[in-house]
């Protein structure tokens, strides 16, 4: 919910007028509020909410159009979004919940109808009141969103200027826009509110037609969702915290402050205890929900567990099923710094509720696409708000004001902008993957600048950042990047270490040959304490990763020219990107090259390299364990062994099944030779670091790679390996393995 509207009432003749991006520009010319009526036309404040928008039919098999509508009336704003859904069939679906009976105030609420006194059951009055609901359809009916572009309010009648963004089901893309006014008149009515939803009637002037149009009130909020919640057993989901300013916090008053209705429900608290969990396990746990979806309400998961290496939190966003859930970790541990409040200071996270709150509240806000302020086109200040990383606040944090009690409970205005008015399939969990709508409609107003013109708004002075990929590939060959920092000023550099594209600092904007950008980044984003690095004059540090399988699905699929820029978060206030690079994708050549791509695009195997694990997909195992022994002499078939190797070396849990596969020792170290069977050490050891998933620093996969290529160079004095063949080949192996776990200074 918005604060309250401080706008004056106009009378009726005068206008409140608001410009393109919602705010006032011309308020009524007297001084003070006007009293309103009993009857006449409603308060600008009774606006403020969701709406359910509705298209009278005109006939009986007209195809009826209907969706949510938010108006959100600030101080001195007022802005309008909505998303239509259209269904071809006269059968009228429902859109809500039913509407249950109340009670009056006379009876206790803790009383029972059936079992209270006569004299009080004698005076209960019982009517229909509409509960809070958010109008939600399935996304196969969604048409088109619009925001306003200008409005005015006048003698109860709102008049607004929209843009319309017209969705084709086909490809799940905005694919053309227009113009439209929309115009809906509220009067108050003798029966109060709260007994009766609040109702406007008008028109939808648009696509060269008038609609009769009606839009009823369903509640003071904008959005809702049900969050459910999982734990594993002796960790905590905080229901309520404490924080910096004394108040009592929790999830859902959180949310409420960006005008969402959260709902969390525990679903199970009886996961069984696991020290620590590996990606590829949290991946099936998430995905494997027991509890069925009913209806089409919002709903996101979110999983308490114990440790995933430094990681505070992590959110999944597998193309299948984008943003499908969310997890924090309660035995993540904050610094002794002086200025974390003493209480806290190497504490896990389950001891320090603010803290952990904090870090589920910010998992679950990148479920529902927001970005660290650090990464949005839109550019906003970084701060202290919810969506900015932990280690940004704990800059902000002080011995006098230390974390978290100097955090803010709150989203910044820019992200309480896009809860509220970004479309559906940006926001809706489960719809259209992390980042998709940043850089055209995201929670902009007025619309953002297009992410291939910040290129220029580099200011890294003294940073140089490079990639080098390659400069061909066939569809389905794996592909990976190498992305290296170097310091080219006088002075040392504090720069982060992070150099993978699943800890928030990196990510690739890649323009497709048809002109489409996007965000590539890992299938699972995680969140931490940025670890930082002294850069001296002339020094570098460097990693490896994969971008065939990336939160795009494969990455590569569109023959064509490829254009990639790698930006970097260097540190909190300095962002660099790199020369653009080009990557020219064919379609496969070979009878060879059909049989790889046949399989690695098989959407299993793709989830396998990006997460370095088949999981429990038998099929994906199977067909990694083909390539791996059928085409080991190419880098996709060894990276398949890789896999192969990482996975038999480590036991997995299917918790939810209740299934366990245990390591598989002698079966890892023969997938493991297929992979250095005639490789280079430094190229078998690049592979190794980009099919190990980026937050798992000590994936198995690493480790023994590198000791099987010293176990097979023969022991000698170190003047003789100086001069043996090779050796510059595994020390570069060696520095390559170091810097998958913390990037050095080189």
């Amino acid at each position: 919910m918005s604060e309250p509207c401080n706008c004056p009432e106009p009378s009726s003749d005068e206008a409140l007028v608001f410009d393109e991006d919602g705010e006032i520009v011309r308020p009524p010319h007297h001084a003070g509020p006007v009293t309103s009526p009993l009857l006449g036309p409603c308060p600008i404040g009774a606006l403020d909410g969701s709406w359910l928008l509705e298209v009278v039919p005109k006939t009986l098999f007209s195809p009826r159009l209907r969706g949510p509508m938010r108006i959100e009336v600030g101080a001195s704003s007022l802005r309008v979004s909505g998303d239509m859904y259209s269904q071809r069939s006269h059968v009228l679906d429902p859109v809500g919940p039913v509407i249950p009976p109340i009670v009056s105030p006379a009876l206790n609420p803790d009383d029972d109808a059936d079992t209270a006194p006569s004299d009080v059951a004698d005076d209960l009055v019982v009517f229909p009141l509409p509960p809070p609901w958010y109008p939600s359809f399935p996304k196969s009916q969604y048409s088109w969103y619009f925001r306003s572009h200008g409005a005015t309010y006048v003698n109860g009648t709102l008049t607004v200027q929209i843009v319309r963004h017209l969705w084709n089901r086909a490809t799940q893309e905005f694919v053309s826009t227009d113009h439209g006014t929309l115009v809906l008149t509220c009067r108050r009515s003798l029966v109060a509110i709260a007994i009766r939803p609040l109702v406007m009637q008008g028109t939808l002037t648009i696509g060269g037609t008038v609609s009769t149009i009606k839009a009823t009130k369903t509640s003071t909020f904008y959005r809702g969702c049900r969050i459910e919640v999982d734990a594993m057993v002796n960790r905590n989901f905080p229901a309520s915290a404490t924080i910096g300013s004394g108040a009592v916090a929790t999830f859902r008053s959180i949310y409420a402050t960006a005008g969402w209705d959260v709902t969390v429900v525990t679903d199970a608290i009886n996961i069984p205890n696991d020290a620590s969990l590996t990606n590829a396990e949290l991946a099936v746990l998430l995905s494997s929900q027991p509890q069925p979806a009913t209806g089409e309400g919002w709903r996101l998961w979110l999983f308490v567990g114990s440790a995933s290496g430094t990681l505070f939190g992590i959110m999944f966003d597998d193309d299948l099923v984008p943003r499908e859930g969310a997890a924090g970790f309660a035995d993540a541990r904050l610094s002794s710094d002086a200025v974390i409040a003493a209480a806290a200071r190497n504490q896990p996270l389950n001891n320090v509720p603010a803290a952990f709150l904090r870090t589920l509240v910010h998992e679950a806000g990148h479920a529902f696409n927001l970005f660290h302020p650090k990464h949005d086109v839109h550019q906003p200040a970084i701060g202290i708000e919810i969506m900015n990383q932990t280690g940004d606040v704990i800059g902000f944090a002080s011995t006098a004001n230390p974390y978290p009690n100097n955090a803010a409970f709150v989203f910044s205005d820019h992200d309480r902008t896009s809860l509220i008015h970004s479309p559906d399939p940006q926001v809706r969990p489960g719809w259209k993957n992390f980042g998709w709508g940043h850089g055209s409609l995201s929670a902009g107003l007025p619309a953002p600048v297009d992410v291939g013109g910040l290129s220029a708004t580099d200011d890294a002075n003294g940073l140089v950042l490079n990639l080098s990929m390659p400069q061909q590939a066939f569809v389905g060959e794996y592909v990976t990047a190498e992305v290296e920092l170097t310091n080219t000023g006088d002075g040392p550099r504090h720069v982060t270490s992070l150099l993978t594209l699943a800890e928030g600092d990196l990510v690739f904007l890649r323009t497709t040959p048809n002109g489409a950008l996007d965000h590539v980044l890992d299938v699972a984003l995680g969140c931490g304490p940025r670890p930082l690095v002294v850069l001296q004059p002339g020094q570098s540090i460097t990693n490896r990763v994969q971008v065939f399988f990336t939160n795009q699905g494969v990455t590569f699929t569109m023959p064509g020219r490829h254009t990639v820029v790698a930006q970097l978060e260097a540190d909190a206030m300095t962002t660099v990107y790199s020369e653009p690079v080009t990557i020219d994708i064919r379609t496969p050549g070979s009878d060879k090259e059909v049989t790889i791509s046949a399989k690695t695009l098989t959407r299993g195997v793709g989830r396998a390299l990006a997460l370095g694990d088949f999981a429990n997909d038998e099929a994906a195992r199977a067909v990694l364990t083909d390539l791996a022994e059928s085409h080991a002499d190419t880098d996709t078939g060894a990276a398949s062994a890789l896999v192969m190797a990482n996975s038999l070396a480590r036991s997995f849990t299917d918790f939810r099944a209740d299934r366990r596969r245990n390591a598989a020792p002698k079966e890892a170290a023969r997938f493991l030779d297929l992979a250095l069977d005639g490789r280079s050490a430094e190229r078998a050891v690049e592979l190794a670091v980009t099919v190990a998933s980026p937050t798992e620093k000590d994936a198995p996969v690493v480790a023994d790679t590198l000791a099987r290529i010293r176990k097979n160079r023969p022991k000698a004095s170190a003047r003789a390996r100086a001069k043996a063949d090779g050796t510059a080949d595994v020390a570069s192996a060696e520095q390559i393995a170091e810097d998958f776990v913390a990037p050095q200074a080189r």
